[in-house]
């Protein structure tokens, strides 16, 4: 493993968790943009560290770098990143999972949610609403499951993407 991708990827880690836990702490977990883009921005963030992995350990080879290469490079930084992110979702919903069903199912947003279905009766919402907050109760493993599938396909898609990008063979 090379420890230039190493510490990148603990910096990604680094980035991303404080990402998340000032969208968690400063209470917009519930806005538009921390409930439904938040997660594909951490994501889609490991690109850029790719990058600057992939030119680090260029550097060292006097800039050049095998496509292999490339590649361990950034699949190193993508699994070292995916492990500590799950960590922390993992911990994250134990902590604070449970209370942010309940004031979800309980917003506004989820009222306006419901009143758009026109199959559903008013009188229905308050039992939809308990069925709701009942069912939120899965368990971590299957909350962090769910992000980390997200980060599978486009982290390991792009990891290739940006090695065979970047790799630089000798000149013949």
């Amino acid at each position: 493993m090379n420890k230039k991708a190493l510490y990148v990827a603990l910096a990604y880690a680094l980035v991303i968790i404080s990402f998340k836990l000032f969208i968690l702490l400063g209470g917009f977990y519930l806005s538009r943009f921390g409930f439904y883009y938040s997660n594909a921005v951490s994501v889609l963030a490991i690109i850029p560290f790719y990058i600057i992995a992939i030119r680090l350990v260029r550097a060292d080879n006097g800039g050049v770098i095998a496509g292999k290469e490339a590649i361990r490079v950034a699949l190193t930084v993508f699994s070292v990143g995916a492990i500590l992110i799950s960590l922390y979702n993992y911990f994250e919903f134990l902590l604070q999972g449970k209370q942010l069903a309940l004031e979800y199912y309980n917003s506004a947003d989820f009222l306006h949610f419901l009143q758009k279905q026109t199959k559903i009766k008013p009188e229905d919402y308050h039992k939809i609403i308990q069925e709701q907050i009942a069912q939120s109760e899965v368990s971590a493993f299957k909350a962090t499951t769910g992000k980390l599938i997200s980060m599978m396909v486009i982290g390991l898609s792009s990891s290739f993407l940006c090695a065979v990008i970047m790799k630089r063979s000798k000149p013949n």
